[in-house]
């Protein structure tokens, strides 16, 4: 977490707002590094924000998604 004293409640959605949009372009370009083919999707889609096309790809894309999750959100 941010340690960070806001100068408005603004900035600090903003900051959250770059920090996931930054954070979904780099797992695509994990995904896409790896061979599956990805987008991200449109309209607050409850589904998530990434789209991808092959169901085959799916035990790959939880995987890579783990590997990020184990060695960023160490306890």
């Amino acid at each position: 977490m941010v340690d960070k004293e806001w100068e408005t409640d603004e900035d600090e959605l903003i900051y959250h707002l770059e920090a996931h949009k930054n954070l979904i372009g780099w797992v695509m370009d994990k995904l896409q590094a790896a061979g599956i083919p990805c987008e991200r999707t449109r309209g607050r889609n409850p589904h998530g924000d990434i789209l991808y096309y092959r169901a085959e790809d799916e035990a790959q894309v939880k995987e890579i998604v783990r590997e990020i999750n184990a060695k960023y959100n160490q306890l």
